[in-house]
């Protein structure tokens, strides 16, 4: 209990004791009116910690001892109920000091199970930022090779088990080692985190995106027809192809992409589908650049 409350109550039992204290004096005095004392002390014995109920019990016994030496009538009920008080009075004192303790060892306990959850969950954040690190790539920010042959699985799997259709972007950025070794590496991964923000600006909530290795990258469609990725793929061409380089001062360079795609065929290996993407995306390359080769 904080120090205002402690206060208040302390305050609210002497002014009951006050106006039982009254009363007795000014009427003859039975065992009922007596055990109007102890009310207080039953809610100090729940509300207060020690101090605060012994510092009650001392009002009101000062209290009921006014009444004693100074009641009109007949004292023998108030002897009768102090007597039988007393026993109320030391139930009270164990009640209060028991329920002290336990409320004490309740919170402590509490303040540790707080202190545990919190720690796990620290743990629990720290393991999913280490996974997230772990297949994600640093430059670009997409997911890395490694990922990449996980979810794809994964995804055949599903696609084979419900019919459902799955498209397959391959990407090459055109003529990346002329420029990285004309500017630089600090260039080049200035053209690999442009293409990455690209990727991940014009493809859809259901789609995936990868850093294959190098200046490649792929994207997997989940329930998409080749038709349908063609959009995507071209969205994302005609985007790179606006962005514009300045790798040195008064040089403006423009960069563009190679784009394979294709649908996954029921039975096939997953090597297979992506060799198919990878060769779709050479022959882009191979038919002039910048443009997309999609399989029939």
């Amino acid at each position: 209990m904080s120090d205002k409350h402690w206060q208040f109550y302390t305050a609210a039992t002497s002014v009951f004791a006050v106006l039982v204290s009254v009363y007795c004096l000014s009427e003859d005095i039975t065992g009922i009116f007596v055990h109007l004392y102890y009310i207080p002390i039953l809610i100090a014995s729940y509300q207060y910690r020690e101090r605060g109920l012994l510092l009650s019990l001392f009002l009101v016994m000062v209290y009921l001892l006014l009444v004693f030496f100074h009641s009109p009538g007949d004292t023998r009920a108030l002897v009768e109920g102090g007597i039988r008080g007393l026993a109320l009075l030391a139930i009270a004192v164990i009640i209060s000091t028991l329920s002290g303790r336990i409320r004490s060892h309740v919170e402590a306990l509490q303040r540790e199970i707080d202190g545990h959850k919190k720690t796990e969950e620290a743990l629990r954040q720290s393991e999913s930022r280490y996974m997230e690190l772990s297949i994600t790539d640093d430059l670009t920010g997409l997911y890395n090779q490694r990922h990449f042959y996980n979810l794809l699985q994964a995804e055949i799997e599903r696609t084979e088990r419900y019919g459902r259709p799955l498209s397959l972007l391959l990407l090459d950025i055109d003529d990346f080692k002329r420029f990285n070794d004309a500017y630089g590496h600090m260039e080049g991964d200035r053209v690999l985190e442009r293409i990455g923000a690209t990727i991940q600006r014009c493809i859809r909530r259901t789609d995936w995106a990868f850093r294959y290795g190098g200046e490649e990258f792929t994207v997997f469609m989940p329930e998409t027809e080749r038709d349908q990725a063609e959009v995507v793929a071209e969205r994302i061409r005609t985007e790179f192809a606006a962005e514009r380089f300045r790798p040195v001062p008064g040089c403006e360079e423009a960069k563009t992409v190679s784009i394979g795609i294709t649908g996954y065929r029921y039975g096939e290996d997953m090597k297979d589908f992506i060799n198919r993407a990878d060769r779709l995306m050479y022959e882009a390359k191979r038919r002039g650049k910048n443009r997309i080769c999609a399989s029939p």
